[in-house]
């Protein structure tokens, strides 16, 4: 059998991360605590087609709306509409400012573009809001994370320290909002080795944390948890040690429920003892997390991301039936705690990662095969045939197919991925590629080299043409 492509088979956890912390900041802006008050329409409970409603409001909507079902072609040409209409509204308008954030999510994938709007709402709230108000260090924690990832580190450092500084003033900010500005800026600390400043930070993040609603406990845990692993860093094991044997922290605005809490401490305390090679007492704080959960009805997704966390220990230890066993219960949690009202799960909790790894490690690439099959039904059942999810596991299904030797059973899925692929993302966007270059493998294999040759051509063409852009 032929060697496997990783990218398009062994899957690690960056892609859902990634996806993960694309959602994450939909949520912030449409819920954010921050931006609450801005994201209302102008003129609050107008309705489509009313007399009262703007073509901003129109625009405004339909990229509000889009975010689940529309393509992402579609989600940017919404973007550009709605960023058009911002620009008539004068810079006193504050929703001009939320208007061009929430247009900025649409470029994830365009990072000067997303860099570029992002100033622009810095600069807006800064002229309309003042350069002290909260909203602005929130602006400027944003503009600050964008800038680590095209590694500005000037304008990170200048971004993160006035962020700092107005959080640490602005006690009308909410505790949600200071406690991320701190902990950003600690982890951008870290990453620059300045292990003393980002110590401070994270011990404010945590301070500030504490006036956090029960619900949001676990920000706490994790604010906690990095501070023990930065304690490890700097050479304080003891230190660090102490600080994770400590109880579970509790909210001063109200009493957390227990059984959360100390299951969600138990979990940190395992992952840290994994990150350390301690294995034997991982598994132990996984036990009694995973204990803790399975007895709070709504922790389906925590409780199966320690069942696999405590599957990925068994594996090492080659104790593969336990494993296994896990693996399939922790899918089998997340497919069942999916519903109408979590659908954006469904993009990244579908995905069988960790179950499909295992099995592949196994050489039972056959099994692979149901367990693909079962997560593309989970996705058309909650965000339809055309969302661009579905690309990447047709993707991962054919080159299951391949491998077995099956590829005209592949070829209609690559069809039908690069179909998905280009109708989200464009015909030449980068994203494309690797779905080409797993079309070109499946024809190779079956004889039809010219085909092939073709379809490598265009990948390639797609891939130096990122290159030329960077």
């Amino acid at each position: 059998m032929e060697n496997t492509n990783p990218r398009t088979t062994r899957v690690n956890s960056d892609i859902v991360s990634r996806r993960l912390s694309f959602f994450i900041a939909l949520s912030v802006i449409f819920l954010g605590t921050t931006g609450l008050r801005a994201y209302a329409l102008p003129q609050g409970e107008r309705q489509a087609g009313s007399q009262e409603s703007t073509p901003f409001d129109n625009a405004f909507r339909q990229l509000r709306d889009g975010w689940q079902h529309r393509t992402v072609a579609e989600q940017k040409k919404a973007a550009a509409i709605l960023i058009a209409e911002a620009d008539k509204l004068p810079d006193s308008n504050p929703q001009k400012a939320r208007a061009l954030l929430m247009a900025s999510g649409v470029y994830i994938d365009d990072l000067p573009q997303e860099i570029a709007l992002a100033k622009r709402v810095v600069a807006i709230d800064e002229k309309n809001l003042g350069g002290d108000d909260p909203q602005v260090a929130s602006d400027l924690r944003n503009l600050a994370l964008l800038s680590t990832l095209t590694s500005d580190v000037i304008e990170a450092e200048r971004s993160y320290g006035r962020a700092v500084r107005i959080a640490e003033g602005a006690e009308q900010m909410s505790s949600f909002d200071r406690a991320m500005v701190f902990a950003g800026a600690a982890d951008f600390h870290k990453q620059q080795k300045r292990y003393e400043e980002a110590e401070r930070l994270l011990r404010r993040a945590i301070e500030v944390a504490a006036g956090l609603p029960p619900a949001q406990t676990s920000l706490r845990l994790q604010f906690r948890a990095n501070l023990a692993e930065l304690l490890r860093q700097e050479g304080k094991e003891d230190e660090a040690e102490r600080l994770l044997a400590e109880p579970a922290p509790t909210s001063n605005t109200a009493q957390a429920s227990p059984g959360l809490t100390d299951a969600e401490s138990d979990s940190q305390r395992a992952r840290q003892y994994k990150e350390q090679g301690k294995l034997p007492e991982a598994e132990v704080f996984y036990r009694h997390a995973i204990s803790a959960f399975e007895r709070v009805p709504a922790a389906g997704f925590l409780l199966a991301g320690n069942l696999d966390q405590l599957a990925g220990i068994y594996h090492s230890e080659r104790r593969d039936v336990e494993a296994e066993e896990l693996y399939r219960r922790a899918l089998s949690i997340r497919e069942k705690s999916l519903s109408p009202e979590t659908g954006l799960n469904a993009r990244v909790m579908s995905y069988p990662f960790p179950l499909q790894n295992f099995l592949r490690d196994q050489g039972r690439l056959s099994e692979i095969e149901p367990v693909y099959q079962q997560a593309l039904a989970i996705q058309e059942q909650f965000l339809g045939p055309h969302d661009y999810s579905l690309s990447q596991t047709l993707q991962m299904l054919a080159a299951v197919y391949r491998e077995e030797g099956k590829s005209e059973a592949a070829l209609p899925l690559c069809q039908r991925a690069l179909l998905i692929g280009e109708r989200n993302f464009g015909k030449d966007d980068h994203r494309i590629a690797p779905i080409l270059d797993e079309y070109a493998r499946n024809l190779e294999q079956l004889g039809r080299t010219g085909e092939a040759v073709s379809v490598r051509i265009r990948a390639e063409r797609i891939l130096n043409r990122k290159a030329s852009l960077k």
